[in-house]
């Protein structure tokens, strides 16, 4: 972070200081475990914690002012604020415009991570770029990324989750993106929009904060986004059907255990790529990381090598080989489309070997639950999957979609869920070539079946 004033902090966010003098901020924080000298300590408040019985310990760690909402008693300047959660969204919003950089947005109901992480990558060929760090996509996390900049990036690509409306309007306003990318509309937290239509909207609130003649890059493939109003902006499609007017395309994919390969089409001109990811729906997020690339003056080649031996991060598709089995870890979350393109991506892994699948509940469908995880069931036996486990509350509407190779359960009994997965691991019906997916939300700690299963295949 380059450094600020606290008069320069005071005159851009709804606060009050009594302070006369003025005071040099090196960096903000709202962790006390990491604060140091010449830091501003924001005093922040959640449902577990509560920031302001922890200002006398940042300032005896250096802290030379603090925000807060609630009087406190200190030998530093306070800037007091209605909500210190918004004075620190404020503080970012305002930090961003001293700096000379151009910002890319990317949200989504699937792929965000993944189309961030691939943006990043085509840039670097060109510029210096900051990318959002672990998942600090919601109304903390950005805010403290935009704090993380300095004058030496050229660019930064930043993520935004959210499973409310109004969460998207909050973090494309302070980071007034030039380019905006969608990668899909799906059902994850659809039990808290009530429909994909809302989910749509939610998302496209990412167009409040984009500037004036910025480029929005949407997924043809996607109806809600090939039939979304982008008003005033302008709107590229990527896609694999050509006849929606995609910018950019891909023909020729194959899927196999190594990864994917596909010939890209720009201007009529054909480039043959390859990344070591399984499935078509991460050749879609990688057109959309070209045709940034492509407005940053970034060649379609370049790009293309940028992304040849690219390395998902933990448990976002990754895949452990133990026994001559391969193993898909991508469990960090699941929804409906994200299980779909997972078992899609089981299913062409490798075409010889058998493929089995550990599946969680689907968390934050609401009313929706019961008819989804049936479709499940149902998506599983349709692919005819040599076996599935299944935890969750629905695992009778699991069991319904999929009567056949399938033991279901509880979530309530994880340990006969896990002995099942040992017996299984145990039994020597996985051989060489095989493939199993472990896939489900965060909530139901697929980690744990990851591990049983690690632990026999790995001895």
């Amino acid at each position: 972070m380059n450094k600020l004033t606290l008069s320069e902090i005071v005159k851009n966010i709804d606060c009050t200081c009594d302070f006369d003098g003025d005071v040099e901020i090196l960096d903000v924080n709202t962790d006390t475990r990491t604060t140091k000298s010449g830091d501003l300590f924001i005093a922040l408040v959640g449902e577990k914690f509560d920031g302001h019985d922890y200002v006398g310990k940042a300032v005896e760690s250096g802290a030379v002012a603090v925000v807060c909402s609630k009087p406190v008693q200190t030998s530093v300047p306070v800037i007091t604020v209605p909500d210190t959660e918004k004075a620190l969204q404020q503080i970012a919003a305002y930090y961003l415009t001293t700096l000379n950089i151009k910002v890319v947005a990317v949200t989504g109901s699937n792929g965000k991570t993944t189309t961030r992480n691939m943006i990043t990558r085509v840039l670097q060929t060109k510029y210096n770029v900051y990318s959002t760090k672990k998942n600090f996509n919601n109304e903390i996390g950005l805010p403290k990324s935009v704090l993380e900049l300095d004058g030496s990036y050229d660019i930064a690509v930043l993520e935004m989750g959210m499973n409310h409306f109004g969460e998207i309007r909050t973090l494309t306003n302070i980071a007034k993106p030039d380019v905006a990318v969608i990668t899909n509309i799906g059902k994850a937290h659809i039990g808290n929009l009530g429909s994909q239509e809302n989910i749509c909207k939610a998302k496209f609130e990412i167009l409040e904060g984009l500037k004036s003649g910025g480029l929005i890059v949407l997924n043809a493939d996607d109806p809600f986004l090939y039939s979304a109003d982008t008003k005033e902006f302008n709107k590229v499609f990527i896609g694999f059907d050509s006849s929606k007017g995609t910018a950019l395309t891909a023909e020729n994919i194959e899927s196999s255990g190594e990864g994917t390969r596909f010939t890209v089409v720009y201007n009529g001109e054909k480039t043959d790529g390859y990344i070591p990811l399984p499935g078509k729906y991460n050749v879609a997020n990688l057109l959309e990381a070209v045709y940034v690339g492509i407005h940053f003056g970034v060649d379609v080649r370049a790009a293309l090598d940028s992304v040849s031996d690219y390395t998902p991060e933990a448990m976002r598709t990754d895949v452990i080989v133990a026994g001559g089995v391969s193993v898909i870890r991508d469990y960090y979350n699941s929804s409906p489309d994200s299980a779909r393109v997972g078992l899609e991506a089981l299913k062409t892994y490798n075409k010889n070997g058998k493929k089995f699948a550990l599946l969680g509940e689907m968390l934050e469908l609401g009313e929706y639950s019961a008819a989804e995880h049936k479709k499940l069931g149902e998506l599983c036996a349709g692919y005819d999957l040599d076996g599935v486990f299944f935890i969750g509350k629905d695992y009778v509407e699991f069991s319904d979609g999929m009567p056949e190779k399938s033991i279901c359960c509880d979530s309530a009994e994880r340990d006969y869920f896990l002995s099942k997965i040992k017996e299984f691991a145990q039994s020597g019906v996985l051989t060489d070539g095989d493939v199993v997916l472990v896939k489900g939300s965060r909530g139901m700690k697929m980690e744990e079946a990851y591990e049983v299963l690690m632990s026999v295949l790995e001895k």
